[in-house]
């Protein structure tokens, strides 16, 4: 029952209208660890625009689990939930290289109904339940405190926007073929959408600069981006919060088993944004391995299927992502 209820809801899920940006390209999963909702973190992203008068429409949903405890003398932090992401992304060529993308996600933060199974796939597999049995079987928390002032003080049950991302794409590189190349540089704004009293939102304004670059050979893709982001002290309600540039590095390999079925693999990680705490679950880059495929549905529609697994703490325990895209000709060229 217990894995039953498990692939519920993602299968629920996969009715709903989900998410990709396009044909090709990697798996777009994001990072949903909570607490970097704050920020403006990256996601491996394809290097190819859509073109002029084109767009890519997506709604991506993702469902993740978090339990994270750590505490110092400086520090507390506790994060215990299931949280569902249902993120929304437009992306429209303005020219044949110059792209522009919008991506609101929502997000509801609920204490869930997974702790029971995670604790006996932890004991199947032999490795640490991370500290969950210290708390009750599916009970929410999201509270950080730093030096004795509360930084985040969170409830459950809330769906609402966070903070959304508008991003100029220019492809600087774009070779056709089989043996091909293409590079884009990326721009992104995050704006202060969300809210600071439910931790969706930092109420401030951050931005980031990325490269990046994906390589076809026969049916291998390779890809790759690297980049920087700049994030600005949060609102807060007393605590004193630094931030500091976060810098990420993210790769991955694709293969086309069918003219209609992708597998992909690929890495994604960043540096904290958080000024150094001494936690090194904290301080340590987040990184999160992503499995899955994309599938061509018919004509326009994909669909995407994948698995995010936590390589470092700063990360959920996993996350499992559903998505369709469509590509859309909005006007003739």
């Amino acid at each position: 029952m217990g894995i039953a209820k498990w692939f519920a809801v993602p299968l629920m899920l996969l009715l709903l209208p989900a998410a990709v940006r396009g044909e090709s390209g990697p798996l777009q999963l994001k990072n949903r660890f909570p607490l970097h909702l704050l920020f403006l973190t990256p996601r491996l992203s394809p290097s190819r625009t859509p073109g002029q008068g084109d767009a890519f429409a997506s709604l991506a949903v993702d469902y993740s689990a978090v339990y994270f405890r750590h505490a110092n003398e400086d520090w507390d932090y506790l994060i215990d939930m299931e949280m569902t992401t249902v993120d929304l992304a437009v992306t429209y060529g303005l020219t044949r290289r110059l792209a522009l993308t919008a991506d609101l996600p929502f997000v509801s933060m609920n204490a869930g109904f997974l702790d029971r199974f995670l604790e006996g796939y932890h004991n199947a597999l032999g490795v640490p339940n991370y500290g969950r049995e210290e708390r009750p079987d599916n009970a929410f928390a999201y509270r950080v405190n730093r030096q004795g002032r509360t930084w985040i003080s969170a409830d459950s049950g809330t769906f609402q926007l966070a903070d959304a991302t508008i991003s100029a794409q220019w492809q600087f590189l774009r070779k056709p073929g089989s043996n091909s190349w293409d590079g884009s540089a990326i721009m992104s704004l995050k704006a202060p959408t969300g809210n600071v009293d439910e931790a969706t939102g930092s109420g401030r304004w951050d931005y980031g600069l990325f490269v990046n670059g994906e390589h076809r050979r026969s049916r291998w893709s390779y890809f790759a981006m690297a980049g920087i982001a700049i994030n600005h002290d949060p609102d807060t309600g007393g605590a004193r919060i630094r931030t500091r540039p976060s810098y990420s590095l993210a790769g991955g390999v694709g293969y086309d088993y069918s003219d209609r079925t992708t597998w992909l693999v690929q890495v994604s990680s960043y540096t904290s944004p958080i000024e150094e705490t001494g936690i090194s679950e904290v301080d340590t880059p987040a990184a999160e391995l992503g499995l899955g495929f994309r599938y061509q549905v018919a004509g326009d529609w994909n669909m995407e299927f994948a698995f995010g697994e936590d390589l470092t703490r700063a990360a959920p325990d996993f996350t499992v992502h559903l998505g369709v895209m469509r590509r859309i000709k909005i006007r003739q060229r």
